[in-house]
């Protein structure tokens, strides 16, 4: 069972996105900070990270910055609720797999998930 990393600080968008991928067979671990995101990398192995693009503590860039330095194969997508499209370039020329504008529809999420996780196996 692929393990993602849910990294939101607003707790009820972590609940939703959880609850949803668990419901379609994923493993789900959330995290409200930059700070409890790496806590919970050191912990166990994740196969893809969803994380919101401004948190308390940190942002998308610096959240992707350091999992594509010490956790160079780990898959990430990058939600904002500011669809910048020099952001989103930005993002993706860093290393993240997509960028998922908000609002966020959970069909979209599944299908980026699916592919993302269906290309690191293939």
């Amino acid at each position: 069972m692929n393990n993602i990393l849910i990294i939101d600080d607003e707790i009820g968008i972590c609940l939703i996105l959880s609850k949803f991928l668990t419901k379609n067979g994923y493993q789900t671990t959330t995290a409200e900070s930059g700070e409890a995101a790496f806590e919970e990398l050191k912990k166990q192995k994740f196969d893809l990270v969803l994380s919101d693009f401004r948190l308390e503590d940190t942002d998308g860039r610096e959240i992707l910055r350091r999992i594509k330095s010490e956790y160079p194969g780990l898959i990430v997508i990058i939600v904002s609720g500011f669809g910048d499209p020099n952001l989103a370039a930005e993002l993706i020329r860093m290393g993240a797999y997509d960028f998922i504008n908000k609002p966020i529809y959970p069909n979209v999420i599944l299908e980026t998930v699916e592919r993302a996780l269906a290309q690191k196996s293939a």
